[in-house]
């Protein structure tokens, strides 16, 4: 060690094994926009909508955050977050059904593919409803299919505007038939 290297402190910093030490930083703190590939401060896309600010590219957001989006923060009621989808079949393909719906629920914090809340938007009172695509796909069961009737339902009884935001990926498999009947339900 040279008298130089005593005096000035090493530019980079090894812990006690002698590997490099970094500095921690949180997760989610930067996104990268899938379209022009900038590197984007969590922060500031979601001021900006989730809107790429270089490209105007839109970023998936979760249906949640739509809401979030869209509503005014008071004066919310959610509209048959009560039902809750049923094995009726028995159906088992690698996995059973079940298993499929608690992992879902597990990844995005929601029972169903489809929100259905009632909200103002700047004090205009409406009846959202929005698709969750990360939930199955934003597969279309039998509760989703209830769910957006009671909605429509809520709007005709007050007279709202029905706004739907959709991002589905079809019927259901594994609800068979019940699944195909929703298309014509709703």
């Amino acid at each position: 060690m040279s008298w130089l290297s005593k005096l000035l402190p090493p530019k980079i910093k090894r812990n006690a094994a002698g590997s490099v030490r970094r500095a921690a930083l949180p997760e989610g703190l930067w996104s990268k926009c899938p379209s022009c590939e900038a590197v984007l401060y969590a922060t500031d896309l979601a001021a900006n909508c989730h809107v790429c600010p270089k490209c105007a590219h839109h970023l998936r957001i979760d249906a949640r955050a739509r809401v979030d989006l869209l509503l005014d923060a008071d004066g919310r009621s959610e509209i048959g977050d009560e039902l809750l989808p049923v094995d009726t079949l028995a159906f088992k393909d690698s996995r059973r059904y079940p298993e499929r719906l608690k992992d879902a629920t597990d990844a995005t914090g929601e029972t169903e593919a489809l929100l259905v809340v009632r909200g103002a938007i700047h004090k205009l009172p409406v009846v959202l409803a929005v698709f969750e695509f990360n939930f199955m796909g934003g597969s279309m069961g039998s509760v989703l299919g209830e769910r957006f009737v009671r909605g429509v339902q809520a709007a005709v009884e007050q007279r709202l505007p029905f706004i739907c935001v959709t991002a589905s990926g079809g019927a259901r498999m594994q609800e068979g038939l019940f699944s195909l009947m929703q298309m014509a339900k709703t």
